[in-house]
């Protein structure tokens, strides 16, 4: 009988800790992936996010495919059953479904010869899939990501996001999604060439914002990573990257250096620096050697800034910006999903570097400023 009372109090203390995790930012925390499948089907997100499996990372020609970041992102925001199937509904027609055929076979040996073709996408899905169940999350990306980093900049920085996400939430079904769509849409900035000595990306990015051949250079239009690729080919742009010597405080200073970079100007593209960063952090942990990571990084965090003329840092006012329940108010409602995925991280990221920045970029997002 003592027996029975221990079990029902500790399922009754399961049930309270689900519980707060789904009516509040928690579920971000969960480091179990039992629990964070127990959670996502008690929210409902379980059948959404299954349900975006069946298709495309990309969709129109190079667009990504945001449902299963937004979907994760509104339920750390506290988003409801309702809300989450009402996001959904709203992004189902405009994606594309997986191809049918099983495209480019992908093996452990031959790999890397498929990076880049888009024909592989059902091979590198398969492949990932197959190494996470025989690896495990962390071997698997300790493993592939040496190799995907010089193409960080896939998909405008979004492969990268996606599977930060699926890290973050012990997904290894988006980390597999994640590392496909990298595989898949590849897109390399060219080598680095040796480390320069300079030790603050910001001493770099003023340099960039002062410079003609940089800042004021004119690119064609395209997506941001075509955009990217563009600014890639200039030929400051090596010397740039290659000036800086990545230091255990880098990956904190760049993620500064792009929330400022937004906060201030609210540029699209500046977002995705936001929110690239933040899921450079989930990975970080599983990249070695670490140096060499932070400067494929920065190079694509460089190629970024280029392609919006590397606008002058400014640092924000010192008035403080509304709280985040009225972000995460704003949030929610959107069906924006940029709106959901710049919130919810920006206030990770404060959580994490206590830089009160990211609430005000939060919030000029949320038209709040």
């Amino acid at each position: 009988m003592a027996n029975g009372r221990d079990e029902s109090a500790v399922t009754a203390t399961r049930r309270a800790w689900l519980a707060g995790a789904l009516a509040s930012a928690a579920p971000a925390a969960l480091a179990h992936p039992a629990l964070a499948r127990e959670a996502a089907a008690a929210s409902g997100l379980a059948p959404l996010l299954e349900r975006n499996r069946g298709l495309r990372p990309d969709y129109h020609g190079g667009l990504s495919n945001h449902l299963s970041m937004g979907l994760y992102s509104l339920s750390a925001l506290g988003g409801t059953p309702e809300e989450l199937v009402r996001f959904a509904e709203a992004r189902w027609a405009q994606l594309e479904p997986v191809p049918r055929e099983p495209g480019l076979p992908v093996t452990r040996e031959r790999w890397t010869e498929q990076l880049g073709r888009r024909e592989a996408l059902n091979g590198f899905r398969a492949f990932f899939d197959r190494e996470l169940a025989t690896l495990g999350r962390g071997d698997t990306l300790r493993r592939y990501l040496p190799a995907l980093l010089p193409g960080i900049s896939a998909g405008g920085f979004h492969a990268l996001i996606r599977t930060g996400y699926g890290v973050r939430f012990a997904d290894d079904h988006e980390v597999s999604d994640g590392l496909a769509y990298w595989a898949m849409a590849y897109a390399p900035l060219g080598a680095l060439g040796a480390a320069g000595t300079t030790e603050d990306p910001r001493v770099l990015y003023e340099r960039i914002a002062a410079d003609p051949q940089l800042a004021g250079a004119t690119l064609p239009d395209g997506l941001i990573y075509e955009k990217q690729r563009a600014a890639s080919e200039l030929p400051a742009f090596a010397g740039v990257v290659n000036a800086l010597r990545p230091t255990e405080t880098t990956l904190a200073q760049l993620a500064a250096l792009s929330v400022r970079l937004y906060a201030q100007t609210g540029n699209f593209t500046l977002l995705h620096a936001v929110t690239g960063a933040h899921a450079y952090r989930m990975l970080q942990p599983f990249v070695e050697p670490r140096e060499r990571g932070l400067r494929h990084f920065w190079q694509a965090l460089v190629a970024a800034t280029i392609s919006v003329h590397a606008p002058a840092l400014v640092e924000p006012s010192p008035v403080a910006p509304p709280p985040w329940t009225e972000s995460a108010r704003r949030a929610r409602a959107s069906l924006d999903e940029h709106d959901l995925k710049l919130v919810d991280i920006a206030r990770e990221e404060e959580a994490f570097y206590k830089d009160p920045t990211y609430r005000r970029a939060a919030a000029r997002r949320m038209r709040l400023l």
